[in-house]
């Protein structure tokens, strides 16, 4: 690391306030400590051309945690739409020919057919059901 060197400059009073308000938000220890970050921001940012490369990490994992949590949600509801289409189709191979009592173990048929099958729903595989059922 360089040797550091002192240098005297002016600066408004209240500027002067704000940044020992902030210093704790800037991890400086010191007002010189934060001029210093603040000023290889900022020659950082001259030497780019560009915000980007200073907004975009945080950005990222934003959005990163935004579309995870998305994607679970909508996850979640397509496996729920899966079962519900699994029952219909069941319930359609089978022409009607169950009592109510039955509802539990249909759901927990088409829940296992779903989730081993990654959601793909065959009217083949409902006429099984039906043979289980009826067998």
């Amino acid at each position: 690391m360089e040797n550091k060197k002192k240098y005297v400059y002016y600066m408004q009073p209240s500027m002067s306030d704000e940044m020992e308000l902030m210093l704790g938000e800037a991890n400086a220890t010191s007002k010189s400590d934060f001029i210093n970050i603040a000023v290889r921001f900022y020659l950082d940012y001259l030497h780019n051309k560009k915000s980007v490369d200073f907004i975009s990490p945080m950005l990222a994992r934003t959005i990163k945690s935004e579309v995870e949590s998305v994607e679970k949600n909508v996850s979640e509801m397509l496996y729920k739409l899966a079962v519900e289409q699994s029952k219909l189709t069941v319930a359609l191979a089978m022409n009607g020919e169950y009592e109510r009592f039955d509802y539990d173990k249909l759901n927990e048929y088409c829940a296992q057919t779903v989730a081993e099958n990654n959601g793909v729903i065959d009217f083949k595989e409902a006429n099984y059901y039906k043979e289980l059922y009826n067998g």
